[in-house]
């Protein structure tokens, strides 16, 4: 049987193909192949595999082949490490800006314009956006948006910027959530400076666009700016946008919420994973058999949790 040759690994040699004369590395990993018939990388030609010492022209070529490839694996960084670099920029960045923040706090009067500059030296320094992918007090209907991010000329994420002592309510979230279907925006933020929500846009024909949020932090409770908070900030940056990081984040909120943790806690499966485990554990302890149908687990699983709560 004929085997193609894979580049990879050490090279032990050369040899040269019958058809086309082309010179091949033979690698270690060929080594059994040896003496055997091989199909050639290049043309696809039959030919017995034989190994030749490379020339020194040859040689050189290799060595230096090898030392690029050993020099961009040195370089490469993983996809995590990448992502916790730009973690990392996201917590030092908001850390500098924090005294200010406070100062804000503190301030007597404390006016929307102001927090709406912290948001946007924030939005440049700790999240990476550059001065073109920021729009601030865009109109659009009849009003304004605070801050408008985008990307390649479309804007991605509406920011709502408040005092830094005011409400994010619901009223707030509505008239955000209006002005992100109006410009078909994929995301929206509301914030005080203290408090930041992400939420996920989701558009319905004939409705008001459903907005689910995906994280809520707060920048001036007791633990200052967090690991955590830094983790939820890293998902407003560009490269976690267009990477899709964003994007699995509000899929992995969303897939556990409660709704979606009620539906799966009674489904007929988990039901009967509960009784059949619960069956069984007691049989092992108290050597006793009990007979639970799925209808009376079912019943007693409703009657033990509170669905509020969940």
């Amino acid at each position: 049987m004929s085997e193609s040759i894979s580049a990879d690994s050490e090279v032990i040699g050369a040899a040269t193909c019958d058809e086309c004369r082309a010179r091949i590395k033979i690698l270690e990993k060929h080594r059994p192949l040896i003496g055997r018939a091989v199909r050639c990388p290049k043309c696809r030609a039959l030919f017995t595999l034989s190994l030749d010492v490379p020339s020194v022209a040859e040689q050189s070529a290799i060595a230096a082949e090898e030392e690029r490839t050993k020099e961009k694996k040195r370089n490469k960084r993983t996809r995590d490490e990448i992502r916790g670099g730009h973690i990392e920029k996201a917590l030092s960045g908001f850390k500098s800006l924090h005294a200010r923040l406070q100062s804000l706090a503190q301030e007597a009067g404390n006016k929307e314009e102001q927090v709406r500059i912290w948001c946007v030296d924030a939005l440049r320094s700790a999240l990476g956006y550059d001065d073109d992918e920021l729009e601030t007090e865009r109109k659009v209907l009849n009003g304004r948006i605070d801050i408008a991010i985008k990307k390649d000329g479309k804007v991605l994420i509406v920011v709502e910027c408040k005092a830094i002592r005011s409400r994010l309510g619901a009223n707030v979230l509505e008239q955000a959530g209006t002005y992100a279907a109006t410009l078909s925006a994929s995301w929206v933020v509301l914030t005080n400076g203290d408090i930041w929500k992400l939420y996920r846009v989701i558009p319905r024909n004939g409705h008001e666009p459903k907005l689910e949020l995906v994280f809520d932090v707060a920048l001036l409770d007791d633990d200052g700016i967090s690991a955590r908070d830094a983790e939820n900030l890293y998902l407003l940056t560009s490269r976690a946008m267009s990477c899709g990081d964003t994007e699995k984040a509000y899929h992995r909120v969303v897939c556990k919420n409660s709704i979606r943790l009620r539906s799966a806690l009674f489904s007929e499966r988990v039901v009967k994973a509960i009784r059949l485990e619960l069956v069984q554990s007691y049989e092992a302890e108290a050597e006793t058999k009990v007979q639970i149908d799925d209808e009376e687990m079912l019943e007693a699983l409703r009657d033990e949790f509170d669905l509020t709560e969940l």
